[in-house]
């Protein structure tokens, strides 16, 4: 079966990394988060300057590779409120690289938004499970990131969940059923059986 890239993308505190765990647990597909390659060269590099820049996508585009050629799937998260020129932009050619290095190797990218009023951003954005992953905890700096932030999804049929009204395991769920037609031989015993194909 072709690997396929589940790419879960959405502002800091919309709860990429606590639906990707839950989905992870249901699916068995192994989850991969970004803060995994931010967190591994920052002890080396300044946060944004361009030789982190370069390792952190280095690290990142070569585990999608790796992956897509070993037939692996993977459950990736990136955050979409991009600081610094053409933020818009700059995500944009990331999620078209992501799908761009599976495809070439055979596999697949499912994208899913996840998103939340301004509001329920700013009272998860300081919780205890962000700092531990060293993860944006600023309010205030959340609050510039959205000011010019283009909420709308990459592309028009990505799946899009408002996790302000689905809590973690009914968003997971939610992913997992759509999942069905791509990777539903994968899931655990205690995932669901996904009944919904997904639309591509």
């Amino acid at each position: 079966m072709p690997s396929t890239l589940i790419y879960i993308y959405g502002p800091p505190a919309s709860g990429k990394l606590t639906v990707a765990t839950r989905l992870s647990e249901l699916t068995g597909i192994p989850l991969f988060h970004n803060h995994l390659t931010v967190n591994a060269v920052l002890p080396i590099f300044a946060f944004g300057s361009p030789p982190f820049t370069e390792a952190v996508r280095a690290m990142r585009r070569g585990v999608f590779a790796a992956a897509a050629r070993a037939g692996i799937s993977l459950i990736y998260t990136n955050n979409s409120a991009w600081s610094g020129p053409d933020p818009r932009a700059r995500f944009e050619e990331a999620g078209e690289a992501a799908r761009a290095i599976m495809a070439r190797h055979g596999g697949r990218t499912v994208f899913v938004q996840l998103c939340a009023a301004a509001s329920a951003l700013e009272e998860r954005v300081a919780n205890d499970s962000r700092q531990a992953h060293q993860k944006l905890v600023d309010v205030v700096r959340l609050r510039e990131l959205l000011a010019d932030f283009d909420a709308s999804p990459l592309h028009p049929d990505d799946l899009v969940i408002d996790t302000g009204r689905c809590g973690p395991e009914e968003s997971a769920r939610t992913i997992a059923a759509a999942l069905g037609s791509v990777v539903g031989p994968t899931l655990r015993p205690g995932g669901r059986r996904a009944t919904v194909g997904w639309p591509f």
